[in-house]
């Protein structure tokens, strides 16, 4: 039996220094919906509870401002250089670890979580799946020293092949993929229905009644607002970022839906082509949403340009807006189709 403390917090050492040489770029940083698969396995990591988070990356490797960065300038020497600095870097007072890939976005939380509860009966406790063990695996700080039996880009591979005796798996139903190459990241998001955009899947308790958004896609736009009602320099086009995605995201041929499109399209086209202020825009709508009006099915494009997830990429207000006004002006060109019968209506409404 294993000597453990409960209730004492257990690390995470995630391996962020790999070469990346199949994906083209470095695959930490590589987005997966609103966040670099990085951000999203630290993210999950505290959410299992697990602190401190310990980040092995190359130098100049951005990491999210939540984790502690342990600097590898010498990750050509392999995954095991990595899985040593990280375990030597992980505190004193934590009495295990969890080893996570930062190329392994798809674990969740709930994993995690069964890997904590299986502690206990063995110094190694690693994800079953398939005949096979692997990451993430938690290590008691007594089989800390099995990382100086290894070298190269094999990690504990081969200690955990051989040595399944000493090893509590955790099964799961299938093993946790790794994003080696970019196509690899179609194969672990969903599109969203509306605008496109790729995410990984995600279950919130409730959607939105009419607009016709994945909930990752829902939850990304969340953050945008989150940012446009903090800092006033972003909120300043509020009005209009709201418009873009009730535009790209029209659900299905419903009343409520029908309207929405239509009023946020007469929105879009006062605002690029004639420059209306946000406070005449909110009167015109406003009185069209009361009318009573029974408003046409106008079919979507099946393309957008551009997304809420390009207008994340904003480093301060000013790009902000100009992000908005680009995504903006995409998505109005897209429903090209329907300019002239939405040009009328923003006519009418003007009067």
């Amino acid at each position: 039996m294993i000597r453990m403390q409960p209730d004492q917090p257990v690390a995470a050492v995630i391996l962020a220094a790999g070469a990346s040489s199949r994906f083209g770029s470095p695959k930490p940083v590589a987005r997966v919906g609103s966040r670099t698969m990085l951000g999203v396995v630290a993210d999950v990591a505290t959410a299992a509870g697990l602190t401190p988070v310990l980040v092995v990356a190359p130098s100049g490797l951005q990491a999210p401002e939540t984790v502690t960065v342990v600097p590898n300038d010498a990750p050509e020497l392999g995954m095991s250089r990595s899985l040593q600095l990280g375990l030597a870097a992980v505190p004193p007072d934590r009495d295990a670890a969890v080893v996570l890939l930062a190329d392994q976005p798809s674990v969740d939380v709930v994993l995690l979580q069964r890997l904590l509860g299986s502690r206990g009966a063995a110094a190694v406790v690693a994800t079953g799946a398939d005949g096979r063990i692997g990451p993430p695996v938690l290590l008691e700080r007594d089989a800390f020293d099995l990382a100086d039996e290894t070298s190269g880009d094999v990690g504990l591979r081969d200690w955990l092949r051989t040595h399944r005796g000493l090893v509590t798996a955790v099964e799961v139903a299938e093993p946790i993929p790794d994003v080696d190459e970019p196509s690899d990241l179609d194969h672990i998001t969903e599109p969203c229905e509306g605008c496109g955009a790729r995410f990984l899947p995600q279950v919130i308790d409730e959607a939105h009644p009419y607009i016709g958004a994945s909930p990752a896609c829902w939850a990304a736009f969340g953050e945008l607002l989150a940012r446009e009602f903090e800092r006033p320099t972003y909120g300043r086009i509020h009005r209009h970022t709201v418009d873009v995605y009730a535009v790209q995201h029209p659900g299905t041929d419903e009343r409520r839906q029908r309207q929405s499109v239509a009023l946020h399209l007469v929105a879009l086209c006062h605002w690029l082509e004639h420059g209306m202020e946000t406070a005449r825009l909110n009167a015109i709508t406003g009185r069209l949403a009361s009318s009573g009006r029974s408003w046409p099915w106008l079919e979507p494009p099946s393309v957008y340009p551009m997304t809420v997830l390009d207008v994340l990429e904003a480093r301060d207000g000013d790009e902000h807006v100009e992000l908005v006004r680009r995504w903006g002006e995409s998505t109005w060109r897209a429903w090209a189709a329907h300019q002239p019968r939405v040009r009328e209506w923003a006519r009418e409404a003007a009067e």
